[in-house]
């Protein structure tokens, strides 16, 4: 799989219906629902912060293309560059189709590798909805630890986790 980072000019045509554009930009063929009600909340508020940070725009979202048939099997993005506290936080999404086959792992592992090798991190932050098994499944195979829980005005509860970096 590759992580390819999506310019403002993907999430546009993404957004406006420009299916062919977007999936040139990409390199790869989107699905065909692409993009779902969830894809295009993320697409626009990644939009949104590109143009008022465009330097923040490389930590922002990218497409998992899978190698074998340059296939969009979901995307991931740290939310911003990392805050102050040297925390850098991830979300991520496999379509259903390509779920409980190892990408998530694979993209988070190597978004986590990128950014150490960018700058120094302290601890990387996932949150997780209580009801989503394979997720929190993954945060703990890869060594996050429960930190607490918050509330996201379009997702609900959720709990978040740690990482840190150092070890």
């Amino acid at each position: 799989m590759r992580l390819e980072g999506v310019p403002p000019r993907f999430i546009e045509a993404s957004l406006s219906g420009g299916r062919q554009d977007a999936a040139e930009t990409l390199g790869g063929a989107l699905p065909s629902d692409w993009p779902d009600d969830h894809a295009r909340r993320r697409l626009k508020m990644r939009l949104v912060q590109i143009i008022e940070s465009p330097i923040s725009a490389d930590w922002l979202l990218r497409g998992m293309v899978r190698h074998s048939d340059s296939k969009m099997i979901g995307y991931i993005n740290f939310h911003g560059a990392p805050d102050e506290r040297g925390r850098a936080e991830l979300g991520f999404t496999v379509f259903e189709e390509f779920r409980r086959q190892g990408y998530a792992t694979e993209a988070v592992r190597a978004m986590m590798e990128w950014a150490q090798g960018l700058r120094p991190i302290e601890a990387f932050v996932v949150s997780i909805s209580p009801q989503n098994q394979p997720s929190l499944s993954l945060a703990a195979s890869l060594g996050f630890e429960r930190v607490g829980s918050q509330m996201d005005e379009i997702d609900g509860e959720e709990f978040v986790f740690e990482l840190n970096a150092a070890e």
